[in-house]
């Protein structure tokens, strides 16, 4: 089982100059299984909204995004979107491992953000070895191994 990070999914999702970088990860990963914990799933239905409101009604920055949600409600695009990808790579999401003692520790030893430090616990708890990620800092983490 591999662990995707939502910067390996968004650039799947949305053309970018990493997108080739994520569907030769995501082809690989078709045959181990993946996993995407909840926090990732959160962080994913997020970054993905927010990027349909940029693009499709001009909203910009995290306040100007929570007043559109406010006023005409999350973008049902950017659900389809995210659920779709999950449903269509058989994708399980498991529950984030929770240790709040633990995750702090995670944070301070490692050096990593809340969110990152929440993905590598749930990995660890969880079982899973691999995580697919463009972001450097999980490299840190002894019990992971990150792809590419």
């Amino acid at each position: 089982m591999i662990c995707l990070d939502t910067n390996i999914i968004y650039n799947f999702l949305f053309e970018t100059e990493l997108t080739s970088a994520s569907e030769k990860v995501i082809r690989e990963a078709i045959v181990e299984g993946m996993a995407v914990p909840m926090i990732v799933y959160n962080e994913l239905l997020y970054t993905t909204g927010a990027k349909i409101a940029r693009m499709r009604y001009g909203v910009k920055g995290k306040y100007s995004f929570r007043k559109h949600i406010a006023k005409h409600g999350f973008p049902e695009e950017a659900i389809e979107k995210v659920n779709g990808f999950i449903r269509d790579f058989k994708v399980t999401i498991p529950r984030d491992y929770q240790d709040p003692e633990e995750l702090v520790e995670t944070i301070k030893t490692y050096r990593l953000a809340p969110n990152d430090a929440q993905i590598t616990l749930t990995c660890k708890h969880r079982g899973i070895g691999k995580l697919a990620t463009f972001d450097e800092d999980f490299k840190r983490i002894p019990w992971l191994k990150v792809i590419p």
